[in-house]
């Protein structure tokens, strides 16, 4: 085998920094820098003061190119040659050429079957397969999709078998993605690929809208089917396939429908984006949605329409610390029937709406933290109804390393709620099972910018758990509180890396060879900082804050690709432990708490998520069954 390029390039930041760079020689690295509250109005205000001050500040660098050393480039050429004529494959007739990758399709190269292999034609080969995977059509539509940053390492391998003077020549592109928008995506077991993606031979409605598919099954909503679309439709109707814009104009759709019941949930709208290139200043966002629902509330049901506006903010307040703010308002028409009475009631309603969520990846722990907060006032129109509700959650999740690429996973999540004044039954509390996963959702997903129903309690059915009033009648909880644990074990023989512990033929300092994970790791570790500071040296920066301005962006990227070349896997099967407790009050002195354990497994591989489970109610109210059991398979990673 013989080791022949790596580069780091730009697969997708933010649009407003969304500077492609082409990656034509090895060793290139590539850094594309991108562009409590109790009265709702008081956040919105502070939106627009915010976006104000944040448009004016300085621009940060755009575009930090690592040009190879020639030096650099006359030794890999060299480790080519050597690991070919170790392999004895010259002038051999070529069997058959591969590529490895997502969407190979039919990749035009100057290496083909029944020529001779030389090493004008393996050199040439190399350069064509890294300018097809770094173009700038190709990054182009990585960024409008996925906003990534991509760590890129080919490998060739040679198959000599049969021995009959022929060659199969395998070229093994390694592609590491790495967020600099989704930060929980570096860390969280999730689905991946080691392979690039060749985006021009994606189907283009496929890269500009994204799909999801997936299958739930909850005791009360029953089995339900689920889809999402999502995606920047300005790169779909664009002549220019490398179209850079600080605009998008982004399509939200998404709905869950039930298999046996008559509950459903669908939402869908148009966000616009203005990105920037403050590096404090993310994004500032309007949105226009309409949600339409029908849900189980304890033993009643509520049917919902609403139409939504929403401005927000995305802040980066630290490497791998992103700040979203949202505020907004919401026209609801609501129908509850009442499970106890057979009433049916219909309201409509003005209702302010407001959102802080926190994504940061610590420092010195390097899990995924994320919290949020949540505000609602609502006025009933006609009866001068008014109430508010607060929520607070916040989530975290660490791979603790037991061996290579075998992690414990270690998941809490804990949260609380208030509701005051006038509440109507809809908007009290409700607890269950959670439609959505607060740790894994996008930022934008529905079930994160609506408000959560009530405390999360696996063991019940969704919106399941509900209080007694003196009179014996159904009524949801005024507060809430819930701890929830997730422990996922590793098996070795179920899983397989993402990275191989595999050896180059790239010697070290001793004479013994590389693993592509040693290699992976020194170039950001050790090359990347000297490179960059440099580079940013050169552009006029003292050499004190070159170092520094380079140590603060590659803070952005080591972690996760400390995780992701160490501990990430293709695929893993996983023991999955669960305990939640919880609590709920409500009108009256009227209150319950709940117990529930269970086991499980969590599937993980390339592009889907399954995880199946069993949650038993050790103490509190059953209504009717001590367990429930629930299922959530996503297909996603598509492409």
């Amino acid at each position: 085998m013989a080791s022949s390029s790596f580069s780091v390039i730009g697969k997708g930041l933010d649009a407003g920094r969304r500077q492609v760079a082409r990656v034509k020689y090895p060793h290139r690295f590539v850094v594309l820098s991108k562009t409590g509250v109790k009265y709702g109005s008081f956040l919105s205000l502070g939106l627009f003061l915010c976006s104000s001050l944040c448009l004016g500040q300085d621009a940060a660098p755009v575009n930090l190119d690592f040009s190879p050393q020639k030096e650099t480039t006359r030794q890999n050429s060299r480790d080519v040659a050597t690991a070919a004529e170790q392999h004895g494959v010259y002038d051999l007739r070529v069997r058959y050429v591969k590529v490895e990758g997502r969407w190979v399709g039919n990749l035009p190269l100057p290496l083909a079957a029944g020529d001779r292999l030389t090493r004008e034609k393996l050199s040439a080969t190399m350069a064509a397969l890294r300018d097809a995977i770094t173009s700038s059509s190709n990054t182009s539509y990585g960024l409008h999709s996925k906003g990534e940053v991509g760590v890129l390492y080919i490998d060739v391998n040679y198959d000599s078998t049969p021995s009959d003077g022929t060659v199969g020549v395998i070229f093994r592109p390694f592609y590491i993605d790495i967020s600099l928008v989704q930060v929980g995506n570096n860390v969280l077991p999730i689905p991946r690929s080691p392979w690039p993606t060749f985006y021009q031979n994606v189907p283009e409605p496929l890269l500009a809208l994204n799909p999801t598919v997936g299958f739930t099954y909850d005791r009360v909503f029953g089995s339900a089917i689920s889809a999402s679309l999502g995606g920047n439709l300005v790169p779909l109707f664009s002549k220019d396939k490398t179209f850079e814009t600080t605009h998008e104009l982004d399509l939200i759709a998404e709905g869950t429908k039930s298999l046996e019941e008559s509950f459903y949930r669908a939402d869908g709208g148009l966000t616009y984006t203005v990105h920037h290139n403050s590096s404090f200043l993310q994004e500032l966002n309007f949105s226009g949605r309409f949600d339409g629902l029908k849900e189980p509330l304890g033993n009643s049901e509520h049917t919902r329409n609403a139409g939504a506006a929403n401005l927000g903010l995305k802040l980066k307040l630290a490497p791998n610390t992103h700040l979203t703010l949202n505020a907004g308002y919401r026209r609801t028409s609501d129908d509850f029937l009442d499970g106890d009475t057979s009433l049916e009631t219909n309201t409509t309603a003005n209702e302010q709406t407001a959102r802080l969520l926190l994504d940061t990846i610590p420092p010195s722990i390097n899990g995924f933290l994320r919290a949020a907060f949540w505000q609602e006032s609502g006025w009933e129109t006609g009866s001068g109804n008014a109430y508010q509700r607060f929520v607070g959650r916040a989530g975290y999740e660490k791979e603790v390393a037991v061996a290579p690429n075998q992690t414990i996973g270690i998941e809490i999540v804990a949260g609380g709620g208030r509701a005051t004044g006038n509440i109507p039954s809809y908007a009290s509390f409700f607890g269950g099972n959670a439609p959505g996963q607060f740790l894994y959702d996008s930022p934008n997903a529905t079930a994160l910018m609506n408000m959560p129903s009530g405390p999360i309690i696996r063991s019940l059915g969704e919106n399941e758990a509900r209080l007694r009033d003196a009179n014996g009648r159904t009524i949801g909880g005024d507060s809430f509180w819930h701890v929830n644990l997730n422990v996922t074990l590793p098996i070795p023989a179920w899983s397989m890396p993402l990275i191989p512990n595999e050896l180059t033929d790239i010697p070290d300092a001793n004479g013994n060879p590389i693993s592509i994970k040693e290699l992976l790791r020194r170039q950001i570790d050790v090359t990347g900082p000297s490179m960059l500071a440099a580079v940013l040296q050169g552009q006029g920066l003292s050499a004190a804050e070159a170092a520094r301005r380079a140590k603060q962006i590659l803070q952005e990227v080591t972690p996760a690709t400390h995780f992701i070349i160490d501990d990430a896997n293709l695929y893993s099967i996983k023991p999955l432990i669960m305990v939640d407790t919880a609590g709920m009050s409500g009108r009256g002195g009227s209150s319950e708490t709940w117990l529930a354990a269970g086991a499980g497994v969590q599937l993980t591989v390339v592009t889907a998520k399954f995880e199946f489970g069993y949650m038993r109610t050790l103490s509190g109210p059953t209504f009717g069954q001590q367990g429930n059991a629930f299922v959530r398979l996503v297909f996603q990673n598509l492409f």
